[in-house]
């Protein structure tokens, strides 16, 4: 998914030439061996160069050849053919390499540039630079590209335009940093010009064309490609991309085109969140330029469903979350007015009864005794879990039954609970499991969320949508969470709609008890969460009860049982877990990109960390 451009620098210190004339000497080239001769003169002034000492050392043979130039600038030798050899000077290495090839009764004259300068008196000289731009297979980028040169102590510019062999040729003064830019590729590359006397220069880079592709790495910014494709490998096009700086937390966007593309121009040196509006903060990208690197591009392949088809399902959800709710509100309007109809407690214990008969949820907002029912309720499970392990389970209890098979194993005294109309059928259970499980000297914490007590959809703002609701409570203190979800159903009547504030309510925990290490989140899996970009904020796991999950569940008659992938995600990037009436999943963290996991009978694949539902 990654790569990184890295563009080289090629330097050839003068242009090599075979000479055709005939050479004035009396030596001679055999089979094995060319006559050459070397000619020094300095180009500027065409002054010989006399008496100038140097080396000639061969590649394959490791031979060195020790020279100096006669009275004309002039020094003649053989040297064996098929071989590279490197000049070295007495103050310069490497000065400079020729090549004798194969071939016999060879003879070749190679004039040598040199200048006579001091390096404390730079020379004031501009030399031929060949620009030479190869596609990233190593082939000559043959298409014409206009090319802008700037000197950085410049306002000033040169245009050039290369060839069909991708090359172009100018004239560039020693001593000097320059940037170049390409048609649609501002300060694409930069380099600099030593103050030394090459006879010519060139540069070599990567640089090609691709449909599709309008923008360009630079110098100082870093580009991103972000490529979606749908879950059959088909382009997407309008689908929003933006990254996130963590510097300054500035923002950059793009949508993608016809070819699912979007590109992003991003300054370098700097770590960014990836995001989508299905898929907040999926991902950091780190852009730091690596040593020996003049761009950096970073591709991202993005696979997942298009926010067509996410939208499809958000309003069928809301379409369930509508039905679902329709049911509850019937049901409890039907026991408010059995409740209601009720003046004597002996007709109240006769309700109680019915209750645990038929397996009915006690309703806690009315003024019915809700404690008197919870005691006898807390009594009938005691008994019946001796004789039957999963009573819960044969009850239609997500909450109990996975508290239950988990107890000993967590390590949170925080239970945070979605206590909004559509969840009135489960919050008996947290009382239950209170009464059934604390001994004395115990305390547990407790946050009740409504999504933003009776506000309108417009005024909840994401972190500050309210409706929290909290309190502290030991064995004996179960009068103090019915008064705490009193209060907190009664403030949020009249303003629920599907997503809730689960995630606000979770770092509200967390202020409240810095020293807990996880969570336990009641959620109801019909309800969308309404705050997903806080999820990078929560640094302890989050174990989540999903109501409304289970295979059979006695409220939703009906209705199909919902797995909401988002609570898998969620999960996943807290290294938390999710529990259904009979499932506990684990382990969502270690699920690796492209697998499909199967939860309450439906299949889920995680893509971009994740996990998207697929039946």
């Amino acid at each position: 998914m990654k790569y990184q451009y890295v563009i080289k620098l090629l330097i050839i210190n003068f242009l090599y030439l075979s000479g055709s004339a005939a050479l004035n000497a009396q030596l001679r080239p055999t089979t094995s061996k060319a006559v050459v001769r070397f000619i020094f003169k300095n180009p500027k002034d065409h002054v010989f160069i006399s008496g100038l000492s140097f080396n000639v050392e061969s590649q394959n043979e490791k031979k060195t050849y020790r020279l100096e130039t006669d009275s004309i600038g002039v020094v003649e030798l053989l040297l064996p053919i098929d071989d590279h050899y490197t000049i070295h000077l007495s103050n310069w290495d490497d000065f400079a390499t020729i090549h004798i090839p194969k071939g016999a009764y060879q003879k070749h004259e190679f004039p040598v540039p040199y200048y006579q300068y001091s390096e404390d008196k730079p020379l004031d000289l501009s030399i031929p630079v060949i620009i030479k731009l190869l596609c990233k297979n190593g082939k000559a980028w043959d298409l014409q590209e206009k090319i802008r040169i700037r000197a950085l102590d410049s306002t000033s510019s040169t245009i050039v335009h290369t060839n069909n062999k991708g090359e172009a040729t100018l004239s560039l003064a020693l001593g000097k940093s320059y940037r170049l830019s390409l048609q649609g590729a501002p300060d694409y590359y930069q380099f600099e010009m030593p103050h030394q006397p090459f006879a010519t220069w060139t540069e070599t880079l990567y640089f090609e064309r691709r449909e599709g592709y309008e923008k360009y790495p630079s110098i100082e910014q870093a580009l991103i490609n972000f490529v979606f494709q749908d879950l059959k490998g088909r382009p997407v096009e309008g689908e929003l991309f933006w990254v996130e700086a963590q510097k300054n937390h500035l923002r950059y966007r793009a949508k993608t085109n016809a070819a699912g593309l979007a590109q992003i121009l991003v300054p370098i040196n700097d770590s960014y969140t990836l995001n989508t509006p299905n898929n907040l903060n999926f991902g950091q990208q780190a852009l730091f330029l690596e040593e020996g690197a003049d761009l950096l591009v970073e591709t991202i392949e993005y696979l997942s469903i298009s926010t067509t088809e996410w939208k499809a399902r958000r309003t069928e959800q809301t379409r369930l979350a509508a039905k679902r709710d329709a049911l509850i509100q019937e049901r409890a309007d039907r026991v408010a007015k059995q409740l209601d109809s009720l003046k004597n407690a002996k007709l109240e214990q006769q309700t109680i009864e019915r209750i645990l008969k038929n397996n009915v949820a006690i309703p806690i907002l009315r003024t019915f005794r809700v404690r008197k029912a919870i005691r006898a309720k807390v009594a009938y499970f005691k008994e019946q879990i001796t004789i039957h392990p999963k009573v819960y389970e044969a009850h239609s209890k997500p909450i109990l039954s996975s508290l239950e098979r988990l107890k000993n194993n967590w390590k949170g005294t925080l239970i945070v609970t979605d206590i909004t109309q559509s969840m009135q059928p489960y919050l008996e259970e947290v009382l239950l499991w209170h009464a059934l499980n604390l001994r004395d000297g115990d305390r547990y914490q407790y946050i009740f969320f409504n999504d933003g007590d009776r506000k309108m959809a417009s005024a909840k703002k994401i972190g500050k949508t309210g409706g929290i609701y909290a309190c502290t409570a030991n064995y004996a203190s179960l009068d103090s969470i019915i008064a705490t979800m009193h209060q907190a159903i009664e403030n949020g009547l009249g303003g629920a709609e599907p997503p809730e504030n689960d995630l606000e309510a979770v770092l509200v925990g967390i202020q409240l008890n810095k020293q807990v290490k996880e969570i336990i989140l009641i959620a109801d899996s019909y309800s969308r969460v309404r705050d997903l970009e806080l999820l990078g904020q929560i640094p302890i796991p989050l174990r989540i009860i999903l109501c409304g999950a289970e295979e059979q569940n006695n409220f939703y008659r009906g209705l199909a049982a919902v797995v909401n992938e988002e609570y898998l995600t969620i999960a996943r990037r807290t290294n938390g877990s999710v529990h259904t009436l009979k499932e506990d999943i684990l382990g969502l963290n270690q699920v690796k990109e492209g697998e499909i996991i199967e939860v309450s009978g439906h299949r889920f694949l995680l893509r971009n960390n994740q996990f998207i539902k697929l039946n």
